[in-house]
């Protein structure tokens, strides 16, 4: 009875999952929506942003009055205590705190940029796992043509076998073979399972629900142009979020710096930005002291690493798109060469076949080499498509261009969203 009850318990649940999981139909033009709406990262980043802004707002409003009961209570008692209650009544008079609200504002550009970076980054992940997916159904289009291949010379051989045309050493060959694609098949059946189920997470989907993929539109590589390094350059480097980030900084920097001649006047009671700890390596006295000179030569040392950051992650940039363009244009270059690879082993194949139809005499090795050789050309023309359009790809994230151009609108919405 307990048996009878815990199954009928799993068949519930199990049903109950079938009933919510779905089937989800995406384009390759979806998953740039989807990723910049859903994606569990570029939703945690956004909401640092958003706390970056409102730091901003608590800087600005910080300098306005505000009341300290536990400072009115001692003023009587200690005539003192009435320097505290100068950065209660008059906060604005404390020139750090201006200076505190003008850092938290450059902080926060420069983490709007952190943001671009990412989500560009996780879109273009997300875009090139779909590629990657849409190929691999293809390689296995490729593996099943030749398992057909393989069953069809497998069922030639056997009827011939049986009056002792062919040696039993090519049996063997052909059904070794035949048990290694089936192997293939299951092991890329497999892989493609956990492609979508990584490309459902970049997506922020309901790992219950399964995609189908629709397919990507591959240009014809032999209509294609060469491209030219100089022609995006400088659309890289300008456009790109991890250089502006290091500019906000260092103007940010710069009110930090303001902050050690007026620190006798008051320390500044505002937080820096809601990342933390930006300039936690550069010390403020406590007053106008003899460490002066020590804290501005760290906070110079400060713009030196800023400085060599950007120029680092600018030659970086510089790098990658050397080699995305010399990729690019070697895929162009050499494309003539993969269809006549590709063509030789068609042909090579069906005179292999004809000649086993016919009853002549084969070497097994020939026999397999011809099959096998058909196959990696096939999958080597199909990957080198697939190999170009992920160059486009990378090549319009480094530059910004596509997809990275849109507003990012869930950014947007969580800036304007009123907080509570």
């Amino acid at each position: 009875m307990k048996k009878y009850i815990l199954f009928l318990l799993l068949s519930i649940i199990f049903l109950a999952q079938s009933t919510f999981a779905k089937e989800i139909t995406i384009s390759l033009e979806d998953v740039a929506s989807r990723v910049k709406e859903d994606n569990f990262r570029v939703l945690e980043n956004a909401e640092r942003v958003y706390q970056a802004k409102e730091t901003i707002q608590f800087s600005k409003r910080n300098l306005l009055p505000k009341l300290n009961f536990w400072n009115v209570i001692k003023l009587p008692f200690d005539w003192t205590s009435a320097i505290d209650i100068v950065q209660d009544i008059a906060p604005f008079l404390v020139p750090n705190n201006w200076f505190r609200a003008s850092q938290n504002k450059f902080l926060f550009l420069a983490q709007k940029e952190q943001y671009r970076a990412l989500w560009a980054n996780e879109v273009m992940t997300a875009k090139l796992l779909y590629i990657n997916v849409v190929r691999d159904e293809d390689f296995l289009k490729v593996l099943l043509e030749e398992k057909q291949r393989v069953d069809e010379l497998y069922n030639i051989v056997v009827s011939r076998s049986v009056f002792g045309d062919v040696p039993p050493q090519v049996l063997k060959f052909l059904k070794i073979r035949k048990l290694e694609i089936e192997e293939d098949v299951r092991s890329f059946n497999t892989l493609l399972f956990q492609e979508k189920k990584g490309l459902s997470f970049l997506m922020g989907l309901d790992q219950n629900d399964s995609l189908v993929l629709q397919k990507v539109d591959i240009p014809n590589v032999e209509d294609l142009k060469p491209i030219d390094y100089s022609e995006f350059i400088y659309r890289a480097t300008d456009n790109s979020p991890e250089i502006l980030q290091f500019e906000y900084i260092k103007q940010a920097l710069k009110y930090v710096r303001k902050e050690f001649y007026f620190s006798f006047l008051g320390a500044s009671t505002t937080a820096r930005n809601s990342a933390g700890n930006v300039f936690s390596n550069i010390p403020v006295q406590d007053g106008l002291g003899f460490g002066l000179s020590s804290s501005l030569r760290i906070s110079r040392s400060e713009e030196h690493v800023l400085d060599l950051n950007k120029t680092a992650t600018s030659e970086v940039i510089k790098k990658t798109l050397y080699v995305l363009v010399n990729d690019f244009n070697s895929y162009l270059m050499n494309i003539d060469n993969q269809n006549e690879r590709f063509l030789l082993a068609s042909q090579n194949y069906e005179v292999v076949r004809t000649q086993l139809v016919l009853g002549q005499s084969l070497d097994p090795i020939e026999l397999l080499e011809s099959i096998q050789n058909l196959f990696d050309a096939s999958i080597s023309l199909i990957n080198y498509k697939y190999e170009a359009f992920n160059t486009i790809e990378k090549i319009k994230r480094t530059i910004f261009n596509g997809d990275y151009t849109k507003t990012e609108g869930q950014i947007e919405s969580i800036l304007k969203k009123d907080k509570q």
